[in-house]
This record gives C-alpha cells, structure tokens and sequence, in this order.
C-alpha cells in the first residue's frame, strides 16, 4: 500500500499546536484523573505504616520463640503472641493490608497509564505511518476525555467487527478522536446525555462515527466548520482550528470527514478511513 503523502511541516505545526492546547483544555480533568488514584495510594501507605511496626513485633516474638529452649520462656512468649492477636486484631490488619496493596497496584497502574497516553498524545508522530488496532485508539480517548465527560455524559462504543485495524499515526488520529469527544461533550453540556461512537468496516472501507445527543449545529454554519479560525465558542474558549486539523489529519489519511444530524438528535461526525483487510493467508492489505 501507497502511504498517503505527509502534511508539510507548517501543518505539522499547526497540528502540534493545537495537540498542546487540547492538552491544556484536559488540565484540569488530567489533574483530577492523577490525583484520585495518588491520594488513596497515599492514605494506603500511611496506613501500612501504621500496620509494619505490629507485624515485626509480631515476627520478633515468633523469632524469639524459635530459638527460646526454655519452657516457661516459651510460655511468656506464647502469651505474648496470643495477647498481641487480639489486641490489635492481626488477621484484619493481614487481610486489610492485601486490600491496600491490591488497591494501590491499581491506582499505580491508573495514573501509569494515564501518564503514558498524555506522553503519547502530546509526542509528535514520526512521518512513518504505523499499523494500529482501532480499539485502543478509542479507548485511549476516552481515558484522556473521561473528566470532561463527567458523570452526566454516556459514551457507547460498539465496533463491528471489534478488531479493526488501519495504517495511521497513533497521536494524529487520537487527536482527531479527543476533538470529537470534547466537542460532543461541550455541545451536551451540563444536561444529561450521550456520546455513541460506531465504527463499522466493509472489506478496505472503514466508517467511523462519533454522534452526541446535544442541540446539533444550525444548518447556516455547517459550510463553516471545517474553516480555519472559524468558531461559535466564546473569545478565549475556542481557536477554530480543531475542527480544520482534524480534517486535515483525516484527509493524510486517505479519508474524508463530514458531519450531519445525529439520530440522538445532536451532530454526528462521520470520519471515513481506509482500513486493512486480512487475506486468506494470513496477510493484511488496504485499500
């Protein structure tokens, strides 16, 4: 397969640009994202801090009895054990110490991950075009997007089939995808509602579309969205590139994007790309 042709460095430019300040419009969700899963793997700590010094008394007093000979000793010791289990009720201490590791291992891997897709999203892409599997890109987004879709935003996502692979730029297209998704969920607001994203491959076609539940774009300014600097958000709230990049990151791709009515009643983003289709010998091709 031919790899369509890269953007010229002023796109790239631009592409970065706006890249960085989708970035600083997360901030805050970012922010929030690290620091619920920092915060209780801090409080864990603290309380395995209190919980260490009752273990190695614990262990102190088993070692001592290990090698203690005398059987009175062995007695005083025995009393101790038994005292201290009940005292500081040392089977909750274990078990509750396996809880907050286990949830520690888990916010850990939750602000890792979160950490890798932020340098992945933010890190320019090499001019070569990789082969990507569609799901995580989305899944990535959705991470990346998760506080500004609140608890009062659904987002659905069915791809058929689930494995859908394509040729791309993984930071390019996770753009285009982070885009999407803030715009859904800005046009939704604060009302209660629903982002559904399809993505459906017919042999080296592959449809793609993200459709929100929010008022939809008045029909005068659907010519215009796609035009730079263009914007209907307040001054400071909106650059009027976003919709113009991503555009142009589809269109690198060898795909086009458009918009329309949504069935949810809000706009659809419909993003057509070429995907990879996979031959009878185990070999991927495109379109």
């Amino acid at each position: 397969m031919q790899k369509p042709a890269t953007a010229p460095s002023t796109n790239a430019h631009w592409q970065q640009t706006d890249r960085l300040a989708t970035i600083g419009t997360l901030t805050t969700g970012i922010a929030h994202e690290l620091n619920n899963p920092i915060g209780y793997i801090l409080s864990n700590l603290i309380s395995f801090q209190l919980y260490l010094p009752i273990f190695i008394q614990y262990f102190d007093i088993l070692q001592a009895l290990a090698r203690c000979s005398d059987t009175e000793q062995k007695r005083l010791l025995q009393q101790q054990l038994a005292s201290l289990e009940q005292q500081e009720n040392l089977q909750f201490l274990l078990n509750d110490t396996q809880s907050l590791l286990n949830d520690s291992v888990q916010g850990a891997s939750r602000v890792r991950d979160l950490v890798l897709d932020l340098r992945r999203f933010s890190h320019p892409d090499h001019a070569e075009f990789q082969r990507l599997e569609l799901r995580p890109l989305l899944e990535m987004a959705l991470r990346l997007s998760k506080n500004e879709l609140k608890n009062h935003i659904t987002a659905e996502c069915l791809l058929e089939p689930a494995s859908i692979w394509l040729q791309g730029q993984p930071a390019a297209l996770t753009q285009v995808l982070v885009n999407l998704l803030l715009n859904a969920a800005q046009a939704i607001g604060a009302n209660t509602g629903l982002i559904r994203i399809t993505a459906v491959q017919t042999g080296a076609s592959l449809e793609l579309c993200i459709a929100d539940s929010g008022p939809g774009i008045a029909p005068q300014i659907l010519p215009q969205i796609f035009e730079p600097f263009f914007t209907t958000k307040a001054p400071g709230k909106g650059t009027g590139l976003g919709l113009p990049i991503c555009q142009s990151i589809v269109q690198q791709h060898g795909g086009s994007i458009s918009v329309g009515s949504s069935a949810l009643g809000g706009a659809a983003f419909t993003l057509r790309l070429p995907a990879e289709t996979t031959t009878a010998s185990g070999d991927s091709s495109s379109g």
